[in-house]
């Protein structure tokens, strides 16, 4: 299994997983094969990316960290949740509560932390499933830091709800597909100070969850909004979620702009904007992200073009690829496995999203 850009996919080809809209609607199962008018209803809906089941992908397992039907659950209390403040309904703590602790207790109960994020997202969707992959980017991030359960409780509660205050702010604003004004972007900022206010207003949600929402754009060198604060001034779980905030924005589609590769973002991460995260969030962030995860195309040193199947933990930059391309375009006849971590003359040069 692997994922390739809807603009890529044909008549014909399987998918490999199924395609989620709005929320919990599903639009096509695992196995189904994809017809032109189910490519462009896919493009018309906005999505951008799926996954396919194909030869040269063929016993390639990507595997979520945690369990589909609780990223499902996730997204829609994230969802929910929003909605009801906007209604003016009663903000139920209780849910929140209870998917965040199945989602540490699911990370937790794995042996090696290593994350493919396997979420498709459209830009209607965008913010839920957003909200999710920041809270399971920042709970395994606060197991690598050594938090106790509790303070993974409370960091994934923060992380989950990190963006309700966007609720209040004007769709118009919100997926805008040019620059902002400079009064819009005032306006964009307000959500972290509105998304402080209304956890306030939930039962149980501690300040310390709470602060997620207010400080997540905060930067440790004191140049972000709405304090300027810096350093240690800034709490532990806000300084976990503006790593991860970051990370999945620069690796989603948006509106305005096409996301990067995971390389890139980590390339982005560790040195454009190290000066304004906190670099042992950083040093813990960067061992649960492979640079290029199970499915990425890739390019070798060689010319040659293949897929990583697997990873190696030690050598995140040396992973497992299987060759499906020579150096001259043609396609090979038999596949050949070679681990880049045992194969010194070869590594990756860039990655790649393989076509036929």
């Amino acid at each position: 299994m692997r994922k390739i850009n809807i603009l890529n996919c044909k008549a014909g080809m399987v998918v490999g997983k199924a395609i989620i809209y709005n929320d919990s609607k599903i639009l096509l199962e695992a196995g189904a094969r994809l017809t032109a008018s189910y490519i462009n209803r896919l493009i018309g809906l906005g999505i951008t990316e799926i996954y396919i089941e194909d030869d040269i992908s063929k016993d390639i397992v990507v595997r979520d960290i945690i369990e589909e039907q609780t990223r499902l659950e996730a997204i829609e209390i994230v969802k929910s949740t929003m909605d009801a403040y906007y209604f003016g309904d009663k903000l139920n703590s209780d849910k929140v509560f209870e998917v965040v602790n199945k989602i540490v207790n699911e990370i937790l109960s794995l042996d090696d932390i290593i994350i493919n994020l396997m979420d498709i997202k459209s830009c209607d969707n965008y913010t839920f499933l957003h909200s999710v992959n920041v809270c399971v980017l920042s709970i395994a991030t606060g197991i690598e830091l050594k938090l106790n359960y509790d303070e993974l409780i409370e960091l994934g509660i923060g992380a989950l709800l990190h963006d309700i205050g966007k609720v209040l702010i004007p769709p118009e604003i919100l997926q805008k597909n040019s620059a902002l004004t400079d009064e819009e972007y005032e306006v964009i900022k307000q959500h972290s100070i509105f998304g402080y206010n209304i956890l306030k207003t939930m039962p149980q949600i501690s300040d310390k969850s709470a602060m997620v929402a207010l400080c997540h754009h905060e930067r440790f060198d004191g140049n972000g909004y709405n304090k300027g604060l810096k350093q240690n001034e800034i709490h532990l779980y806000s300084r976990i979620v503006a790593v991860a905030d970051i990370f999945d924005a620069l690796t989603s589609d948006r509106i305005y702009r096409k996301k990067i590769s995971t390389i890139q973002a980590i390339d982005y991460l560790t040195v454009i904007a190290a000066s304004s995260l906190d670099s042992e969030v950083l040093r813990c962030f960067t061992k649960i992200i492979p640079p290029f995860p199970v499915g990425t195309g890739v390019i070798l040193n060689n010319g040659e073009k293949g897929i990583v199947v697997d990873t190696n933990k030690y050598l995140p930059t040396r992973p497992i690829v299987r060759l499906v391309f020579n150096a001259d375009g043609s396609k090979k006849l038999n596949f050949v496995e070679i681990d880049l971590a045992k194969e010194n003359e070869y590594f990756i040069k860039s990655t790649v999203e393989l076509t036929k």
